[in-house]
């Protein structure tokens, strides 16, 4: 809890990969209203504002401490994957991760690596480019995950309204491989009649032709407001198969908090209704 009584989620992940992961936020709430997002549908509700830097430092020392991980030091991943849109508080994530390696690098952990997540908003698009030079000119080491999910912009409009355009999306995610010489990779949810067809494969496979991206493919955490479901493995498999013929790498991965609400770092959609934390 800050101390203007707002909530901070915060969430350790360890898939025993010889790292330790701390996924937090940028933002006490999210203005994107992504569809598939379960924080949208009360999002109009929840008081949203940047966290700062030195909040963001206080949660992961709070973290690290608890869990006492220093107990068996490994290289120490700060995810900015938690709520929040990393774009739209670009600063403070930034001296944040400025912070975070000053105090762990070394002393605490052998290595510490950043990694944000972004719908990359068309209205602050500005931002990613400004972000780009502060990482490069820092040296930091954060790679960048963009949430695409989509191959056809009028559809990702309508599921992420305030997102920018698919090509401009993968031109900036070049320009941040190459200025920063640090890792990118695109971040998609299958979702069952919308965006996993195999003209959706082929389509993300050109796309990505050549740009030297991987995918990782997540599994859609349905949500009861709207009438949409997971893909089946099969879809799964032939977005594989389709994307292996392009040579690009992918992976799977099943989100934790499926049976919670969960999206985007956010867990606790029924604390804030049960104890009505809203506007």
């Amino acid at each position: 809890m800050t101390q203007d009584n707002l909530i901070i989620e915060i969430s350790y992940i360890n898939k025993n990969d010889g790292k330790d992961i701390i996924c937090v936020p940028s933002q006490t709430s999210c203005k994107m209203k992504c569809k598939f997002c379960h924080i949208t549908d009360v999002t109009d509700k929840l008081i949203n504002r940047n966290i700062t830097s030195q909040e963001i430092k206080e949660v992961v020392d709070n973290v690290y401490n608890d869990l006492n991980l220093s107990l068996i030091p490994k290289t120490l991943l700060i995810s900015y994957m938690g709520c929040g849109e990393p774009l739209l508080n670009y600063k403070k994530v930034k001296d944040s991760m400025l912070l975070l390696r000053n105090e762990y690098q070394d002393t605490k952990v052998p290595l510490i690596r950043f990694a944000i997540a972004t719908s990359l908003p068309e209205f602050a698009w500005i931002n990613f480019f400004n972000l780009t030079n502060e990482i490069h000119k820092e040296n930091l080491p954060v790679k960048i995950h963009l949430s695409l999910h989509y191959t056809v912009d009028s559809l990702r409009k309508d599921w992420m309204p305030n997102s920018l355009s698919i090509l401009p999306s993968l031109v900036a995610l070049e320009y941040y491989k190459k200025i920063t010489n640090n890792s990118v990779e695109i971040h998609y949810t299958l979702i069952d009649g919308v965006n996993d067809t195999e003209q959706d494969a082929i389509r993300l496979g050109e796309f990505l032709k050549y740009r030297g991206i991987p995918v990782k493919f997540l599994f859609y955490n349905e949500k009861p407001t709207i009438e949409f479901h997971a893909s089946s493995k099969k879809k799964l498999n032939l977005f594989k198969k389709i994307l292996g013929k392009y040579n690009i790498g992918y992976e799977y991965y099943i989100p934790p908090g499926l049976d919670v609400g969960a999206s985007c770092g956010q867990f606790l959609m029924e604390y804030y209704l049960k104890y009505n934390l809203i506007r």
